[in-house]
């Protein structure tokens, strides 16, 4: 087997031709990086001066006018969701009806009360009482949960209903 022999590989002579030949190369990598470059370049300045595309400058001025245009629309729509969150709790969301017998000589349940309350617990009972002979309705106002007027049994049931079930 023969071993390669590398001192006479680097003699004064190869070694110049070695040097050279790296000398050379990396001239020809010079070469083809600096003409990579200047398109590299002459595309940056196309882009910023908008020869051909829409420039950057103009891209990113439109993008800041449309961001604040929404930032501002945003800030409406928040103000509008405040009001009408504050409606929201003014309007009568809170209900419960309930029917039932108030006579044990009448068929069926055919009497009833009907609770409306906002979110302050505000609101009214309307009360229908179906006899025999005569039928009766009862409005009562409600405020904070609670009635300067007398409840009845049945009454009093479907408010603390509504008023269990609107803390959920």
């Amino acid at each position: 087997m023969k071993v390669f022999d590398f001192s006479a590989f680097f003699s004064k002579d190869n070694m110049f031709l070695l040097v050279s030949a790296l000398q050379g190369l990396g001239v020809l990598v010079l070469i083809i990086v600096g003409r990579r470059l200047r398109r590299l370049i002459r595309q940056y300045r196309s882009l910023l001066s908008g020869e051909r595309e829409p420039n950057l400058e103009g891209i990113i001025l439109k993008l800041d006018k449309e961001n604040i245009q929404s930032k501002e629309r945003l800030r409406k729509v928040e103000n509008e969701l405040e009001k009408y969150s504050e409606k929201a709790g003014k309007c009568l969301q809170h209900w419960s009806l309930s029917r039932y017998k108030a006579f044990a000589n009448t068929g069926g349940d055919q009497s009833f009360s009907l609770v409306l309350l906002d979110d302050n617990a505000d609101g009214f009972i309307i009360s229908s009482i179906y006899g025999r002979d005569e039928s009766r309705v009862y409005a009562k106002t409600i405020n904070e949960g609670r009635s300067k007027y007398p409840l009845s049994d049945e009454e009093q049931e479907i408010l603390l209903n509504v008023l269990r079930n609107k803390k959920k």
